[in-house]
């Protein structure tokens, strides 16, 4: 993931990712879409504490969370990764990216996406000073 200066932030200059090979660049979306996307976030994130006491005594619940841990969840984060990055193709590109190519693609989107936290934390550091 790349470190992006201020001027590329304040000029919205996005960051680059590689899928299947290819770089692309993603831009930060606008304030709204970026608190819609927020949003979707932290309802998939949400869900996670249900499968945390799930065991294997019950076979249907066991797999149940199972499925939803290995392949509803990741597919939901693909499904958030192409939500942010809206302009790029995304049935070419998940005719040629890996898995793992998406997950760090996902990661700078984070980035992108939580600006703000990082500004305070910043802000905060320089006051404490």
């Amino acid at each position: 993931m790349e470190n992006r200066t201020e001027e590329q932030k304040i000029y919205q200059d996005g960051v680059s990712v590689i899928l299947g090979g290819k770089e692309y660049r993603v831009k930060p979306l606008k304030l709204r879409k970026e608190r819609e996307w927020r949003q979707k976030l932290a309802a998939l994130i949400s869900t996670l504490p249900q499968y945390a006491n799930v065991n294997s005594d019950d076979p249907e619940e066991f797999g149940g969370a199972l499925n939803a841990m290995m392949v509803t969840m990741p597919d939901q984060v693909v499904d958030l990764f192409f939500l942010y990055a809206g302009s790029l193709k995304r049935e070419e590109i998940e005719e040629e990216a890996t898995g793992a190519e998406v997950a760090l693609g996902f990661k700078a989107v984070m980035a992108l996406a939580f600006p703000l936290p990082q500004a305070l934390t910043e802000a905060m550091t320089k006051l404490s000073q």
